[in-house]
């Protein structure tokens, strides 16, 4: 075998993520649902015949480590020579290496010489996928079966033909079966385009080579994760943070990192969080593994393509029981939440072992809401007079904290979500609700020598006689808000708010277990902003004056 020069290597590195990329294209353009081709919720991957990662789009860091952790629960019922050409494999159990039952993950195996090269990967939030309540979510679901439809590893097509009998149940056990569907095919088209690619590239450099240089990358991301690692001081830190839960108790719960840094490699212990929660907060084990490796990669590699050998270096450490490693059938729907407050308290304890490359707190807000129901509206009702099924689903971000070189950016999704707020004109055209106003939120970057991003507001209004509301944010509270560094003050609050500005108006929970939302009623959803990072008298002059001539800071308020 011929020895492997580093720009071969790289070209096929870029090559590898460029097929990655088109599968993301190709099912993007092709979903069904807006939560998928304006949101962007899914992400793609291409894997080594092991289950190593080998490359990833840029999508959703939340499912950095899933698919990879989900492929291998795939390989304990499928076993690796029991796939066959044209297959597509199946599965979205929390408890069998995937995330939450409306996160659906595709696998399907390339061939070239009639031996398997690499395996393609899609994964995509679906708007509904069954169960009591509309999007399968809520936070007040006591059990996974509440969740949906669980779908246990098993093959979707078969040598090209479609399983019509797993097509009719998801069909008989979902709200809006042509979207899944739709969506379903859509992910398939993105896992037959990196076949195709794929093959072409084996066929390129032949098996050998082609298995070669997928070592080789995989080798080469895992020296260069060391090298960053070892250049950092050696340390051990600990982090803790409280999070809502609303739900089962008024009590926060506790999340809580020790990270160690020795030689060439970095150890998470998140063993001291607290017990699993009776409702949805649970966080799966791929889950906790995902957002603790992206939070070493945040702080460590953020520039180096993303494959199984990144995470080499990293071992991460949960409780069985835990709220980060729950036992089944505990209700994981939620568990977005519980994930982005885990990445948040990763990086807060890497703050004091390496400052120069980490930020203050981010909003992991993440407010997020569903809304179901009949639309009664005239102009859209079925030539029979029935009402079509709506489910609408949005998210609001908020800032990210500042650095100790930058203020942090305004109006993102940060660490696992990279979701896009829907536009207002797509929420309009696929539901009975209209967007009334989006806006930043003025001083809600929390203050400091650089100060932090700021926060969304967004007002809904229904139009439709009544719909099934359901929410989720964080971050409400003085105790749970994003945190500063050095004297930097903390970000804004997150907030729901029913009715704003009227005598009806109404403050709610940081958890909307579900609730009927009437016509005309408006829902104000609000995003937590950035923590800053310095001492607040120590800001340039020019910037401060910038802030409030943009209306960043509004003077009144800020004295």
């Amino acid at each position: 075998m011929s020895t492997i020069d580093p720009i071969t290597r790289d070209v096929f590195q870029h090559q590898l993520t460029g097929i990655a990329d088109e599968m993301s294209t190709a099912l993007r353009r092709a979903a069904y649902s807006s939560i998928i081709w304006d949101m962007w919720d899914y992400s793609v991957g291409l894997f080594a015949p092991d289950g190593d990662m080998i490359a990833q789009a840029d999508t959703i860091p939340a499912q950095l480590g899933i698919m990879s952790t989900a492929l291998r629960y795939m390989f304990r019922e499928f076993p690796l020579e029991v796939w066959k050409t044209g297959d597509v494999l199946v599965c979205n159990d929390p408890y069998r290496g995937c995330t939450h039952t409306m996160d659906i993950c595709l696998f399907s195996p390339v061939f070239h010489d009639g031996e398997i090269v690499a395996i393609t990967s899609t994964i995509a939030h679906h708007l509904d996928i069954g169960g009591r309540l509309p999007g399968s979510g809520g936070p007040d679901n006591e059990e996974v079966f509440a969740e949906g439809l669980i779908l246990p590893p098993l093959k979707l097509l078969e040598e090209g033909v479609p399983n019509d009998t797993a097509f009719r149940i998801m069909r008989a056990n979902v709200r809006l079966p042509e979207f899944v569907e739709g969506d379903l095919r859509a992910q398939i088209a993105g896992c037959r385009t990196g076949e195709r690619r794929v093959a072409m590239l084996a066929e390129r450099y032949g098996h050998e080579q082609f298995a070669a240089l997928t070592k080789a990358c995989l080798d080469y991301a895992e020296t260069y994760a060391r090298r960053a690692i070892a250049a950092l001081p050696d340390g051990t830190a600990e982090a803790q943070i409280l999070v809502e839960d609303d739900v089962s108790s008024l009590e926060p719960f506790l999340l809580h990192a020790k990270v160690t840094i020795k030689g060439d490699e970095v150890d998470v212990d998140v063993t001291g969080s607290g017990d699993q929660r009776p409702f949805s907060l649970n966080n799966p084990e791929c889950s906790t593994l995902s957002m603790s490796h992206y939070a070493v990669k945040c702080v460590t590699t953020p520039t180096l393509a993303q494959n199984e050998g990144c995470v080499r270096p990293i071992t991460v450490k949960m409780r069985k029981g835990s709220i980060l490693d729950p036992h089944r059938p505990a209700a994981v729907a939620t568990r977005h939440h519980t994930q982005q407050a885990l990445a948040d308290v990763v990086l807060k304890a890497m703050v004091p072992l390496c400052p120069e490359l980490s930020a203050a707190g981010s909003q992991v807000s993440f407010s997020a809401f569903v809304l179901g129901g009949h639309d009664d509206r005239a102009e859209v009702r079925e030539d029979d007079g029935s009402q079509p099924y709506y489910v609408v689903s949005d998210i609001v971000g908020g800032g990210m904290g500042a650095s100790a070189t930058r203020d942090g950016l305004t109006a993102v999704d940060t660490h696992g979500g990279n979701c896009s707020i829907i536009s207002a004109e797509v929420v309009e055209t696929i539901s009975p609700v209209r967007v009334l106003r989006t806006e930043l939120v003025p001083n809600s970057g929390g203050t400091g020598r650089h100060r932090g991003g700021l926060g969304i507001l967004r007002d809904f209004e229904l139009l439709t006689e009544r719909g099934m509301l359901i929410g989720d944010s964080q971050q409400q509270r003085d105790e749970t808000a994003p945190w500063g560094v050095e004297r930097g003050g903390p970000g804004g609050k997150a907030a729901f708010v029913m009715n704003p500005g009227t005598d009806h108006e109404e403050v709610m929970l940081a958890r909307i277990p579900s609730r009927i939302m009437k016509r005309g009623e408006v829902l104000r959803v609000v995003g937590s902003g950035g923590g800053g990072w310095g001492d607040p008298e120590e800001r340039d002059e020019a910037l401060a004056v910038h802030d409030l001539g943009e209306g960043y800071v509004i003077a009144e308020a800020a004295e």
